[in-house]
Protein backbone atom coordinates (compact mmCIF):
# COMPACT_ATOMS: atom_id res chain seq x y z
CA UNK A 1 0.00 0.00 0.00
CA UNK A 2 1.37 3.45 -0.96
CA UNK A 3 1.64 6.12 1.66
CA UNK A 4 -1.14 8.19 0.10
CA UNK A 5 -3.45 5.16 0.15
CA UNK A 6 -2.53 4.61 3.78
CA UNK A 7 -3.48 8.19 4.56
CA UNK A 8 -6.77 7.85 2.71
CA UNK A 9 -7.48 4.67 4.63
CA UNK A 10 -6.87 6.43 7.94
CA UNK A 11 -9.11 9.29 6.83
CA UNK A 12 -11.95 6.89 6.17
CA UNK A 13 -11.50 5.26 9.56
CA UNK A 14 -11.89 8.59 11.32
CA UNK A 15 -15.19 9.13 9.46
CA UNK A 16 -14.16 12.04 7.25
CA UNK A 17 -16.55 12.66 4.31
CA UNK A 18 -15.80 10.60 1.21
CA UNK A 19 -14.52 13.33 -1.10
CA UNK A 20 -11.72 12.83 -3.61
CA UNK A 21 -8.34 13.94 -2.28
CA UNK A 22 -5.48 15.18 -4.45
CA UNK A 23 -2.74 12.53 -4.51
CA UNK A 24 -0.01 15.12 -3.88
CA UNK A 25 1.27 15.39 -0.33
CA UNK A 26 4.03 17.16 1.51
CA UNK A 27 6.86 15.72 3.61
CA UNK A 28 8.96 17.14 6.43
CA UNK A 29 11.70 15.34 8.38
CA UNK A 30 12.28 16.29 12.01
CA UNK A 31 15.33 15.45 14.06
CA UNK A 32 15.85 16.74 17.59
CA UNK A 33 12.71 18.89 17.07
CA UNK A 34 14.35 20.70 14.17
CA UNK A 35 13.19 20.61 10.58
CA UNK A 36 16.10 19.06 8.67
CA UNK A 37 14.28 18.53 5.38
CA UNK A 38 11.05 19.64 3.68
CA UNK A 39 9.84 19.14 0.14
CA UNK A 40 8.32 21.77 -2.15
CA UNK A 41 4.72 20.73 -1.60
CA UNK A 42 5.08 20.90 2.18
CA UNK A 43 6.56 24.38 1.88
CA UNK A 44 3.69 25.60 -0.32
CA UNK A 45 1.08 24.15 2.04
CA UNK A 46 2.51 26.39 4.75
CA UNK A 47 2.66 29.43 2.47
CA UNK A 48 6.35 29.43 1.48
CA UNK A 49 7.68 29.68 -2.07
CA UNK A 50 10.35 27.01 -1.55
CA UNK A 51 11.76 24.55 1.00
CA UNK A 52 14.73 26.83 1.49
CA UNK A 53 12.49 29.79 2.29
CA UNK A 54 10.61 27.75 4.91
CA UNK A 55 13.77 26.43 6.57
CA UNK A 56 15.30 29.89 6.71
CA UNK A 57 12.29 31.39 8.47
CA UNK A 58 11.90 28.92 11.36
CA UNK A 59 14.11 28.08 14.30
CA UNK A 60 12.27 24.92 15.28
CA UNK A 61 9.64 22.57 13.89
CA UNK A 62 7.35 23.92 16.59
CA UNK A 63 7.24 27.27 14.76
CA UNK A 64 5.00 25.57 12.19
CA UNK A 65 2.46 24.44 14.77
CA UNK A 66 -0.16 26.24 16.88
CA UNK A 67 1.19 27.18 20.30
CA UNK A 68 -1.48 25.18 22.12
CA UNK A 69 -0.16 21.88 20.74
CA UNK A 70 3.59 22.53 21.22
CA UNK A 71 3.72 20.46 24.38
CA UNK A 72 1.78 17.59 22.84
CA UNK A 73 3.91 17.63 19.66
CA UNK A 74 7.13 17.57 21.68
CA UNK A 75 5.93 14.66 23.80
CA UNK A 76 4.73 12.86 20.67
CA UNK A 77 8.14 13.21 19.02
CA UNK A 78 10.08 11.87 22.01
CA UNK A 79 7.68 8.96 22.60
CA UNK A 80 7.91 7.80 18.97
CA UNK A 81 11.69 8.10 18.79
CA UNK A 82 11.97 6.23 22.10
CA UNK A 83 9.67 3.48 20.82
CA UNK A 84 7.06 4.19 23.48
CA UNK A 85 4.33 4.99 20.95
CA UNK A 86 3.50 3.81 17.46
CA UNK A 87 3.21 6.51 14.77
CA UNK A 88 -0.33 7.62 14.13
CA UNK A 89 -2.44 10.16 12.24
CA UNK A 90 -3.27 13.66 13.50
CA UNK A 91 -5.68 16.33 12.32
CA UNK A 92 -5.15 19.93 13.40
CA UNK A 93 -5.95 23.45 12.30
CA UNK A 94 -3.05 25.72 11.42
CA UNK A 95 -2.35 29.19 10.05
CA UNK A 96 0.19 29.66 7.27
CA UNK A 97 2.62 32.55 7.03
CA UNK A 98 -0.01 34.62 5.13
CA UNK A 99 -2.67 34.23 7.82
CA UNK A 100 -4.71 31.60 5.94
CA UNK A 101 -6.35 29.10 8.25
CA UNK A 102 -6.17 25.56 6.98
CA UNK A 103 -6.62 22.03 8.25
CA UNK A 104 -3.86 19.44 7.96
CA UNK A 105 -3.92 15.68 8.30
CA UNK A 106 -0.50 14.22 9.13
CA UNK A 107 0.95 10.75 9.53
CA UNK A 108 4.15 10.23 11.55
CA UNK A 109 6.73 7.68 10.50
CA UNK A 110 9.98 6.77 12.33
CA UNK A 111 13.03 6.70 10.01
CA UNK A 112 16.84 6.94 10.10
CA UNK A 113 18.30 10.24 8.91
CA UNK A 114 22.06 10.31 8.50
CA UNK A 115 22.34 7.41 10.94
CA UNK A 116 20.18 8.90 13.65
CA UNK A 117 16.46 8.44 14.48
CA UNK A 118 14.17 11.03 12.92
CA UNK A 119 10.47 11.59 12.43
CA UNK A 120 9.11 11.79 8.91
CA UNK A 121 5.73 13.60 8.82
CA UNK A 122 3.60 13.27 5.69
CA UNK A 123 0.80 15.85 5.44
CA UNK A 124 -2.25 16.53 3.31
CA UNK A 125 -4.00 19.93 3.24
CA UNK A 126 -7.64 19.17 4.07
CA UNK A 127 -8.89 22.71 3.50
CA UNK A 128 -10.86 21.77 0.39
CA UNK A 129 -12.27 18.78 2.20
CA UNK A 130 -13.28 20.85 5.23
CA UNK A 131 -14.86 23.54 3.05
CA UNK A 132 -16.83 20.90 1.14
CA UNK A 133 -17.93 19.31 4.39
CA UNK A 134 -19.04 22.71 5.69
CA UNK A 135 -21.07 23.31 2.52
CA UNK A 136 -22.72 19.93 3.02
CA UNK A 137 -23.59 20.85 6.60
CA UNK A 138 -24.94 24.23 5.49
CA UNK A 139 -27.08 22.61 2.82
CA UNK A 140 -28.31 20.07 5.34
CA UNK A 141 -29.19 22.83 7.80
CA UNK A 142 -30.87 24.82 5.02
CA UNK A 143 -32.97 21.77 4.12
CA UNK A 144 -33.86 21.16 7.75
CA UNK A 145 -34.83 24.82 8.24
CA UNK A 146 -36.91 24.66 5.08
CA UNK A 147 -39.00 21.73 6.30
CA UNK A 148 -39.07 22.97 9.90
CA UNK A 149 -40.60 26.29 8.85
CA UNK A 150 -42.92 24.81 6.22
CA UNK A 151 -46.66 25.40 6.49
CA UNK A 152 -47.23 21.75 5.59
CA UNK A 153 -46.91 19.04 8.19
CA UNK A 154 -43.59 17.25 7.65
CA UNK A 155 -42.12 14.32 9.55
CA UNK A 156 -39.01 12.26 8.97
CA UNK A 157 -38.86 8.82 10.55
CA UNK A 158 -36.73 5.71 10.38
CA UNK A 159 -38.54 2.47 11.12
CA UNK A 160 -41.36 4.67 12.51
CA UNK A 161 -39.10 6.35 15.09
CA UNK A 162 -39.44 10.14 14.60
CA UNK A 163 -36.20 11.84 13.60
CA UNK A 164 -37.61 15.28 12.81
CA UNK A 165 -40.99 16.96 12.95
CA UNK A 166 -41.97 20.52 12.12
CA UNK A 167 -44.38 22.77 14.01
CA UNK A 168 -47.14 22.33 11.44
CA UNK A 169 -47.08 18.56 11.93
CA UNK A 170 -47.18 18.96 15.71
CA UNK A 171 -50.37 20.99 15.33
CA UNK A 172 -51.91 18.52 12.87
CA UNK A 173 -51.25 15.64 15.27
CA UNK A 174 -52.72 17.76 18.08
CA UNK A 175 -49.69 17.25 20.28
CA UNK A 176 -48.63 19.63 23.04
CA UNK A 177 -45.10 20.03 21.70
CA UNK A 178 -42.53 18.62 19.30
CA UNK A 179 -40.86 16.96 22.28
CA UNK A 180 -44.04 14.97 22.93
CA UNK A 181 -44.00 13.63 19.36
CA UNK A 182 -40.24 13.01 19.28
CA UNK A 183 -40.51 11.17 22.60
CA UNK A 184 -42.67 8.31 21.31
CA UNK A 185 -40.97 5.05 20.37
CA UNK A 186 -42.99 4.56 17.20
CA UNK A 187 -45.53 6.53 15.18
CA UNK A 188 -47.31 3.21 14.65
CA UNK A 189 -49.04 4.09 17.92
CA UNK A 190 -50.88 6.79 15.96
CA UNK A 191 -52.19 4.28 13.41
CA UNK A 192 -55.28 2.16 14.20
CA UNK A 193 -54.29 -1.43 14.99
CA UNK A 194 -56.05 -2.92 11.96
CA UNK A 195 -53.90 -0.83 9.58
CA UNK A 196 -50.48 -1.33 11.22
CA UNK A 197 -49.45 -4.39 9.19
CA UNK A 198 -50.16 -2.53 5.95
CA UNK A 199 -48.18 0.46 7.25
CA UNK A 200 -45.15 -1.76 7.96
CA UNK A 201 -45.35 -3.33 4.51
CA UNK A 202 -45.60 0.11 2.89
CA UNK A 203 -42.54 1.32 4.84
CA UNK A 204 -40.44 -1.61 3.64
CA UNK A 205 -41.48 -0.98 0.03
CA UNK A 206 -40.34 2.63 0.30
CA UNK A 207 -37.02 1.79 2.01
CA UNK A 208 -36.29 -0.88 -0.61
CA UNK A 209 -37.05 1.57 -3.41
CA UNK A 210 -40.03 -0.43 -4.70
CA UNK A 211 -42.43 2.47 -4.10
CA UNK A 212 -41.53 6.03 -5.07
CA UNK A 213 -43.53 9.07 -4.01
CA UNK A 214 -46.81 7.44 -3.00
CA UNK A 215 -49.91 9.33 -1.87
CA UNK A 216 -52.69 7.91 0.28
CA UNK A 217 -55.39 8.92 2.75
CA UNK A 218 -54.87 7.33 6.17
CA UNK A 219 -56.71 7.34 9.45
CA UNK A 220 -54.68 8.49 12.47
CA UNK A 221 -55.30 8.69 16.19
CA UNK A 222 -54.04 12.06 17.39
CA UNK A 223 -52.38 12.80 20.72
CA UNK A 224 -55.61 14.24 22.11
CA UNK A 225 -57.41 10.97 21.31
CA UNK A 226 -59.34 12.33 18.33
CA UNK A 227 -59.43 10.53 14.98
CA UNK A 228 -58.32 12.51 11.96
CA UNK A 229 -57.78 11.65 8.31
CA UNK A 230 -54.55 12.71 6.62
CA UNK A 231 -53.51 12.76 3.02
CA UNK A 232 -49.85 11.72 3.18
CA UNK A 233 -47.10 11.86 0.59
CA UNK A 234 -44.10 9.78 1.64
CA UNK A 235 -40.78 9.35 -0.06
CA UNK A 236 -37.34 7.87 0.53
CA UNK A 237 -34.66 10.37 1.59
CA UNK A 238 -31.23 10.31 3.20
CA UNK A 239 -31.17 11.65 6.74
CA UNK A 240 -27.85 11.96 8.58
CA UNK A 241 -26.28 9.63 6.06
CA UNK A 242 -28.85 6.82 6.32
CA UNK A 243 -32.13 6.00 4.54
CA UNK A 244 -35.28 7.39 6.10
CA UNK A 245 -38.85 8.22 5.08
CA UNK A 246 -40.08 11.77 4.74
CA UNK A 247 -43.83 12.19 5.19
CA UNK A 248 -45.73 15.30 4.09
CA UNK A 249 -49.09 15.51 5.89
CA UNK A 250 -52.32 17.32 5.04
CA UNK A 251 -55.46 17.14 7.18
CA UNK A 252 -58.37 16.08 4.95
CA UNK A 253 -60.77 15.09 7.73
CA UNK A 254 -63.46 17.55 6.63
CA UNK A 255 -63.19 16.35 3.05
CA UNK A 256 -63.39 12.68 4.06
CA UNK A 257 -66.38 13.33 6.31
CA UNK A 258 -68.13 15.29 3.54
CA UNK A 259 -67.53 12.44 1.09
CA UNK A 260 -68.92 9.97 3.63
CA UNK A 261 -71.97 12.16 4.19
CA UNK A 262 -72.57 12.45 0.45
CA UNK A 263 -72.14 8.72 -0.01
CA UNK A 264 -74.53 8.08 2.89
CA UNK A 265 -77.14 10.45 1.48
CA UNK A 266 -76.82 8.79 -1.92
CA UNK A 267 -77.72 5.41 -0.42
CA UNK A 268 -80.20 6.34 2.32
CA UNK A 269 -83.71 7.67 2.33
CA UNK A 270 -83.72 11.18 3.74
CA UNK A 271 -86.90 10.83 5.82
CA UNK A 272 -86.39 7.37 7.33
CA UNK A 273 -82.57 7.09 7.33
CA UNK A 274 -82.74 3.55 5.91
CA UNK A 275 -81.53 2.24 2.54
CA UNK A 276 -83.17 3.54 -0.61
CA UNK A 277 -84.19 1.17 -3.41
CA UNK A 278 -80.84 1.27 -5.28
CA UNK A 279 -78.88 0.69 -2.07
CA UNK A 280 -81.02 -2.39 -1.29
CA UNK A 281 -80.07 -3.84 -4.66
CA UNK A 282 -76.40 -3.07 -3.94
CA UNK A 283 -76.69 -4.88 -0.60
CA UNK A 284 -78.27 -7.88 -2.30
CA UNK A 285 -75.57 -7.93 -4.97
CA UNK A 286 -72.86 -8.01 -2.29
CA UNK A 287 -74.59 -10.75 -0.27
CA UNK A 288 -75.64 -13.10 -3.05
CA UNK A 289 -72.49 -15.18 -2.62
CA UNK A 290 -72.59 -15.13 1.18
CA UNK A 291 -75.89 -16.90 1.72
CA UNK A 292 -78.02 -18.92 -0.67
CA UNK A 293 -81.06 -18.61 1.63
CA UNK A 294 -83.10 -15.40 1.87
CA UNK A 295 -86.36 -14.26 3.37
CA UNK A 296 -88.02 -11.18 1.92
CA UNK A 297 -90.41 -8.90 3.85
CA UNK A 298 -92.67 -6.44 2.05
CA UNK A 299 -94.56 -4.09 4.34
CA UNK A 300 -97.19 -1.48 3.53
CA UNK A 301 -98.92 0.96 5.89
CA UNK A 302 -102.66 0.35 5.88
CA UNK A 303 -104.91 3.17 4.66
CA UNK A 304 -101.98 5.59 4.52
CA UNK A 305 -103.80 7.97 2.15
CA UNK A 306 -106.51 8.35 4.78
CA UNK A 307 -103.83 9.19 7.37
CA UNK A 308 -102.48 11.97 5.15
CA UNK A 309 -105.91 13.27 4.28
CA UNK A 310 -107.14 13.22 7.88
CA UNK A 311 -104.10 14.26 9.90
CA UNK A 312 -101.87 15.94 7.33
CA UNK A 313 -98.65 15.06 5.58
CA UNK A 314 -96.56 16.05 8.60
CA UNK A 315 -98.33 13.37 10.66
CA UNK A 316 -97.95 10.99 7.71
CA UNK A 317 -94.18 11.52 7.76
CA UNK A 318 -94.12 10.73 11.48
CA UNK A 319 -95.95 7.47 10.83
CA UNK A 320 -93.55 6.46 8.05
CA UNK A 321 -90.51 7.30 10.22
CA UNK A 322 -91.88 5.35 13.19
CA UNK A 323 -92.48 2.19 11.16
CA UNK A 324 -89.03 2.48 9.55
CA UNK A 325 -87.41 2.61 13.00
CA UNK A 326 -89.23 -0.53 14.12
CA UNK A 327 -88.41 -2.50 10.96
CA UNK A 328 -84.77 -1.40 11.05
CA UNK A 329 -84.29 -2.50 14.65
CA UNK A 330 -85.82 -5.94 14.04
CA UNK A 331 -84.26 -6.71 10.65
CA UNK A 332 -80.74 -5.39 11.32
CA UNK A 333 -80.58 -7.26 14.62
CA UNK A 334 -80.80 -10.40 12.50
CA UNK A 335 -77.99 -9.51 10.04
CA UNK A 336 -80.45 -8.24 7.47
CA UNK A 337 -81.05 -5.05 5.53
CA UNK A 338 -84.12 -2.83 5.25
CA UNK A 339 -85.04 -0.12 2.76
CA UNK A 340 -87.81 2.18 1.68
CA UNK A 341 -89.41 0.56 -1.36
CA UNK A 342 -91.98 3.23 -2.17
CA UNK A 343 -93.98 6.01 -0.50
CA UNK A 344 -95.37 4.00 2.45
CA UNK A 345 -93.91 0.63 1.44
CA UNK A 346 -90.81 -1.00 2.90
CA UNK A 347 -88.70 -4.03 2.06
CA UNK A 348 -86.41 -6.15 4.19
CA UNK A 349 -84.16 -9.19 3.74
CA UNK A 350 -82.84 -11.70 6.26
CA UNK A 351 -80.39 -14.52 5.38
CA UNK A 352 -82.47 -17.32 6.93
CA UNK A 353 -85.25 -19.82 6.16
CA UNK A 354 -86.27 -20.35 9.77
CA UNK A 355 -90.04 -19.97 9.35
CA UNK A 356 -90.76 -19.76 13.06
CA UNK A 357 -88.17 -17.01 13.54
CA UNK A 358 -89.45 -15.13 10.49
CA UNK A 359 -93.06 -15.20 11.69
CA UNK A 360 -91.99 -14.06 15.17
CA UNK A 361 -90.08 -11.12 13.69
CA UNK A 362 -92.97 -10.13 11.45
CA UNK A 363 -95.41 -10.32 14.34
CA UNK A 364 -93.06 -8.20 16.46
CA UNK A 365 -93.07 -5.51 13.77
CA UNK A 366 -96.85 -5.67 13.26
CA UNK A 367 -97.74 -5.59 16.95
CA UNK A 368 -95.17 -2.92 17.90
CA UNK A 369 -96.45 -0.61 15.17
CA UNK A 370 -100.10 -1.20 16.07
CA UNK A 371 -99.41 -0.22 19.69
CA UNK A 372 -97.90 3.13 18.74
CA UNK A 373 -100.11 6.13 19.41
CA UNK A 374 -99.75 9.19 17.20
CA UNK A 375 -101.08 12.65 18.00
CA UNK A 376 -102.21 15.43 15.71
CA UNK A 377 -103.68 18.60 17.18
CA UNK A 378 -104.29 16.78 20.45
CA UNK A 379 -106.11 13.99 18.65
CA UNK A 380 -104.64 10.51 19.09
CA UNK A 381 -104.77 7.82 16.43
CA UNK A 382 -103.30 4.40 15.63
CA UNK A 383 -102.08 2.93 12.35
CA UNK A 384 -101.51 -0.67 11.24
CA UNK A 385 -99.28 -2.42 8.71
CA UNK A 386 -99.73 -5.42 6.42
CA UNK A 387 -96.77 -7.75 5.75
CA UNK A 388 -96.07 -10.17 2.93
CA UNK A 389 -93.23 -12.67 3.32
CA UNK A 390 -91.49 -15.01 0.88
CA UNK A 391 -88.57 -17.39 1.36
CA UNK A 392 -86.33 -19.08 -1.15
CA UNK A 393 -83.20 -21.20 -1.36
CA UNK A 394 -80.28 -20.74 -3.73
CA UNK A 395 -80.66 -17.00 -4.29
CA UNK A 396 -77.44 -16.66 -6.29
CA UNK A 397 -78.57 -14.17 -8.96
CA UNK A 398 -80.80 -11.16 -9.37
CA UNK A 399 -83.33 -13.10 -11.43
CA UNK A 400 -83.95 -15.31 -8.39
CA UNK A 401 -84.20 -12.21 -6.20
CA UNK A 402 -86.83 -10.64 -8.45
CA UNK A 403 -88.92 -13.83 -8.17
CA UNK A 404 -88.55 -13.66 -4.39
CA UNK A 405 -89.74 -10.03 -4.31
CA UNK A 406 -92.72 -10.80 -6.57
CA UNK A 407 -93.76 -13.65 -4.28
CA UNK A 408 -93.58 -11.33 -1.24
CA UNK A 409 -95.60 -8.73 -3.12
CA UNK A 410 -98.26 -11.34 -3.83
CA UNK A 411 -98.40 -12.24 -0.14
CA UNK A 412 -98.69 -8.55 0.74
CA UNK A 413 -101.68 -8.28 -1.59
CA UNK A 414 -103.28 -11.26 0.15
CA UNK A 415 -102.66 -9.65 3.56
CA UNK A 416 -104.37 -6.48 2.40
CA UNK A 417 -107.28 -8.44 0.92
CA UNK A 418 -107.73 -10.39 4.15
CA UNK A 419 -108.54 -7.33 6.22
CA UNK A 420 -105.08 -5.72 6.62
CA UNK A 421 -102.99 -5.61 9.82
CA UNK A 422 -101.90 -9.17 9.20
CA UNK A 423 -98.97 -11.31 7.97
CA UNK A 424 -98.92 -13.64 4.96
CA UNK A 425 -96.05 -15.97 4.10
CA UNK A 426 -95.56 -17.82 0.81
CA UNK A 427 -95.36 -21.58 0.34
CA UNK A 428 -91.65 -22.45 0.15
CA UNK A 429 -92.30 -24.93 -2.60
CA UNK A 430 -93.82 -22.26 -4.79
CA UNK A 431 -90.63 -20.14 -5.01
Amino acid sequence: MTLINLIKSVLLKISMPQINIDSSYGVIIIQDMNAVHVDEIYAKIFGYESPESLLSHIDSFLDLLPVDIHKLATQNYHDIVAGKMYPRGHTFTNIDRNGREFTVFSVDHLIQWHGKPALQVTVIDLSVLVEANERIREQDLMFKRLITDSGQGIMVHRNFKPLMINDACVKLLRANSSEQVMGIDSVLKLIPHQYQVLAKQHYQEIICGNTVGSTSVVENICFDGSTRFFNIYDNLIEWDGEPAVQVVIEDVTDKVQLEKELAYKATHDELTDIFNRSAIYDWLDKHLGNSADLTCFLLDIDDFKLVNDTYGHHSGDKVIKALADIIKAVIEDNQGAVGRWGGEEFIGFIPTLDMQLVLELAETIRASFERLEFKSEERAFNVTVSIGISEAKQCHDMKRIESLIKAADKCLYLAKSDGKNTVYISDLAAI
